[in-house]
């Protein structure tokens, strides 16, 4: 499951280091959905003790990427139809909550920073899938963390590390999704829309963007389940 030869471990913050390698893993689908996680065995691939490999576990559970098993083992979570449903609910309701307090509070030096990147994008038919995905990750945290929230801040740094795995995952064994320069058209308005300082206009912008994006998301497990 892991290549020991990737991980050089350090003494301090051994559980941190852990961490971060596996959650890497998980996040370039190195380790898949559903996957079974070995304290023992994931100690022993990465020469560290099983202590640090529990902290790490810990911490990708409270991130969400992670389940505990009724047996008590570690799973990495299932991306199934439900599961993304249940994410995209969430992701929705705090979004559209953060965005109008975002709008109060606009830096629009950011906000002309990601709307410069993403016309780019739509624009550059050879982008990496990671660089979007990246900039995804950008533009939905900056609303999170413009909304000056810190409860809507944390909760929707949970959900995000949902849902990049969900992207991740959506865009698995392709070079170059079909919907990029949809997403990117769509950021585009919803970007617009905040630096034009109408509100409705970016609410609906988000909720159209969030809407598609869901279907999207499912439109890609069926399609891997179909293959």
């Amino acid at each position: 499951m892991l290549n020991q030869s990737t991980f050089t471990p350090l003494r301090e913050n051994l559980g941190q280091q852990v961490y971060q390698h596996i959650r890497e893993k998980i996040y370039r689908m190195e380790i898949p959905p559903g996957a079974r996680l070995g304290v023992s065995e994931i100690a022993e691939q990465m020469g560290v003790s099983r202590s640090p490999v529990r902290d790490a576990f810990m911490m990708l559970v409270n991130e969400g990427v992670v389940q505990v098993n009724s047996t008590g083992g570690y799973r990495v979570i299932d991306l199934n139809r439900s599961y993304i449903q249940d994410a995209f609910v969430v992701r929705r309701a705090l979004e559209l909550a953060a965005l109008p307090l975002t709008m109060a509070r606009l830096d629009r030096k950011r906000i002309e920073s990601l709307r410069a990147k993403w016309f780019a994008f739509e624009h550059q038919a050879d982008a990496s899938v990671e660089a979007e995905i990246q900039a995804d990750q950008d533009l939905h945290k900056t609303i999170a963390q413009m909304s000056g929230n810190s409860l809507l801040i944390d909760a929707l740094e949970r959900i995000t590390s949902i849902t990049w795995l969900i992207s991740r995952f959506s865009y698995s064994n392709q070079e170059k999704p079909q919907c990029g320069q949809i997403t990117a058209q769509e950021h585009v308005r919803l970007l617009d829309a905040m630096l034009s300082g109408n509100t409705k206009a970016a609410v609906s912008a988000l909720d159209k963007h969030l809407t598609n994006a869901f279907a999207r998301s499912l439109e890609r497990l069926d399609s891997l389940k179909r293959s």
